[in-house]
């Protein structure tokens, strides 16, 4: 028997939507589905808790998540770059508010294990299991360890590859500015980690070849954690579900960079049968491999940014996206695919709902998501 999953952007949201017309509906009914799935840029205001960064800080009211229970959401990723913004009574401020508006919340916890952890549910035969991570890099404070409560982490690591004189300059000016010396003292004493292969300076790690060349990797220990809890979610039949918060990476918003697509691949084969991103809030194309989705960056559903004439006047299409439905088989392989563009609900006096875009908005909008691929099976 088949399965549909409905899967939307990022949730940034201040206000209670109103929900009031047809065009809120025809979202409503679009979203109805064996499973709901958005993710949750923000916290849940915390008695006690302040602002663990400088600018930009997302945190909301309950009425804030009543409107996403409205909306019909089952479950919400939550490793993202906001979820730290109070800090951990944020983190179990969320929890239990999305809790008593019966909506999962994956990928922030009391501490790693639970934050790394899927949350799992069951409709009719069917069992799922979302995951949520956090490609980095951001500050450590934000991630979940054994003792301190946080969010799922996959951190991303850039090596740089610098041809040989080039190399030699920035080594030397490395030494020469003292930096090489404090660093060696760190390792000595355990505050910094060893490197194996050329030189870390400047926040960045370098190593020689034939040309400058930027090289990202997944870190290796959060990749085998992840792709172990993948492989064991899969052996007992869930349909697993991965959501990838994966920040701004590329110059260019509206694609992702090719080494996503290689990792989103990696993690389809541990186990993924659905793989959602978001993080630049600006849709990107869809890709297909061995007849699973892979949505790189799903842009904005709900985005209550205090930044909109920022974005207008420089033109980024931050309110255009989709709503997406799947349907897939038993095993989680896909049998179709629905788009329903999107007008993302914008901050206003009455906060409206997400609404659908129509005409050359609509055209435009499913034509650029599937723009990635010819078929929706692909090896």
């Amino acid at each position: 028997m088949s399965v549909t999953i409905a899967i939307t952007g990022q949730a940034l949201i201040h206000e209670p939507l109103c929900m009031d017309g047809a065009e809120a509906a025809a979202v409503c009914d679009f979203l109805k589905a064996d499973a709901t799935i958005g993710n949750f840029e923000g916290v849940v205001e915390a008695t006690g808790a302040w602002p663990t960064k400088t600018k930009t800080v997302h945190a909301v009211k309950e009425t804030a998540v009543a409107s996403l229970a409205t909306l019909g959401f089952t479950a919400m990723a939550h490793a993202n770059n906001h979820a730290f913004d109070l800090g951990p009574p944020g983190i179990a401020a969320t929890h239990d508010v999305m809790q008593r508006h019966n909506i999962r919340l994956a990928g922030s916890g009391a501490n790693i294990a639970a934050a790394s952890r899927p949350v799992e549910w069951a409709v009719r035969q069917h069992k799922f299991a979302l995951f949520s991570v956090d490609l980095g890099p951001q500050g450590e404070i934000v991630y979940a360890s054994a003792d301190r409560a946080g969010i799922a982490p996959l951190r991303i690591h850039r090596t740089t590859a610098l041809p040989d004189q080039d190399y030699a300059r920035l080594l030397a000016i490395h030494e020469e500015t003292g930096d090489a010396a404090r660093l060696a003292a760190r390792r000595r004493t355990g505050y910094s980690p060893s490197v194996h292969e050329g030189f870390e300076a400047f926040g960045s790690r370098f190593v020689t070849g034939e040309r400058v060349e930027g090289r990202w990797s997944a870190d290796s220990a959060d990749l085998e954690r992840l792709t172990t809890a993948l492989r064991n979610a899969k052996s007992l039949g869930r349909i697993v579900i991965l959501a990838l918060h994966n920040h701004h990476w590329d110059a260019d918003w509206a694609m992702p960079p090719g080494w996503l697509d290689r990792l989103a691949r990696e993690l389809v084969d541990a186990g993924a049968d659905v793989i959602v991103g978001t993080g630049a809030p600006v849709m990107q194309p869809v890709r297909f491999y061995r007849n699973r989705a892979i949505m790189p960056g799903l842009g904005n559903f709900i985005f209550h940014t205090g930044r909109a004439d920022v974005y207008d006047e420089k033109r980024v299409d931050v309110w255009r996206s989709v709503a997406v439905r799947l349907t897939l088989d038993a095993g989680g392989a896909m049998e179709g695919i629905e788009i329903l563009p999107i007008q993302a609900a914008r901050l206003s006096a009455d906060p409206q709902s997400p609404r659908p875009l129509a005409g050359d908005d609509a055209h435009e909008i499913r034509e650029r998501f599937m723009s990635g691929t010819s078929s929706p099976v692909e090896a």
